[in-house]
């Protein structure tokens, strides 16, 4: 992975952390949380959009799924940190409510899971005759 690869990853990596988290900024306390299948419902949708952005990315940058551990972790850095500064500020960003800082940071645990399970995954095998 080139220092060009890194930039490009951390850089989708950071949209895709803005992208969930004004979503959840918006959406979270008034609508994500009145309850729980709608929250996880929503919690897997934004999972499958950032992975896809992952995927995409990798793709576009004709990675081959055997070497995506290191742009994962380029992609998902963004992720973390930028989750880790917004619950560290949590009651002045979003909501008083702990409960609420505790669903962001499942939401985003989430995502990073989505990602990291994607790096993992078998390509297509060719059938035997």
């Amino acid at each position: 992975m080139s220092k060009l690869d890194a930039a490009i990853f951390g850089l989708a990596g950071l949209l895709a952390w803005l992208a969930a988290t004004l979503f959840y900024a918006a959406y979270g306390n008034g609508l994500l949380e009145q309850a729980f299948w709608f929250y996880a419902l929503n919690a897997f949708a934004a999972a499958a959009a950032v992975t896809f952005v992952f995927q995409a990315t990798a793709r576009l940058r004709r990675i081959p799924r055997g070497r995506r551990l290191f742009p994962a972790l380029a992609y998902g850095m963004p992720i973390l940190a930028g989750a880790d500064l917004v619950l560290a500020n949590f009651q002045k960003l979003m909501s008083d409510d702990p409960a609420s800082q505790g669903r962001y940071g499942a939401f985003m645990l989430v995502l990073l899971f989505a990602v990291g399970a994607s790096v993992f995954e078998r390509g297509p095998q060719k059938a035997r005759l």
